[in-house]
């Protein structure tokens, strides 16, 4: 895959760190972890829409009764469905709001090649 230059500005301890952990391949140890991370974030948003999907069809006589029932939830329309729950939804659909939250980081890494 080819790879662009970049000047990225770190911490000196962080910096110092990758190094440490990584002398020979710190740069592509920094790039695996934010690999690892829009993989989360990836897979994160596939389950909080697929989930939406769901609730969308569940409270639609509730909720969402405006909307067309074949709306296909997106991430251009998901703060739709969390409005509605929050609107129409009374307490369940307020936790199910915070359920979609999109802003709630993913875990951290998990692999085994950054526990050294």
């Amino acid at each position: 895959m080819a790879k662009t230059p970049i000047s990225i500005r770190l911490e000196t301890d962080l910096l110092n760190w990758f190094k440490h952990v990584a002398p020979q391949g710190y740069q592509v140890m920094i790039q695996d972890i934010l690999r690892d991370y829009r993989r989360a974030r990836e897979h994160r948003e596939q389950n909080i829409l697929g989930r939406a999907q769901q609730i969308f069809t569940q409270y639609h006589a509730k909720c969402f009764w405006h909307l067309r029932k074949d709306l296909v939830v997106t991430l251009e329309n998901l703060s739709i469905i969390q409005n509605g729950l929050r609107k129409y939804g009374g307490l369940e659909g307020l936790r199910i709001a915070a359920e979609l939250d999109l802003n709630e980081e993913p875990k951290p890494c998990q692999s085994p090649r950054f526990k050294k």
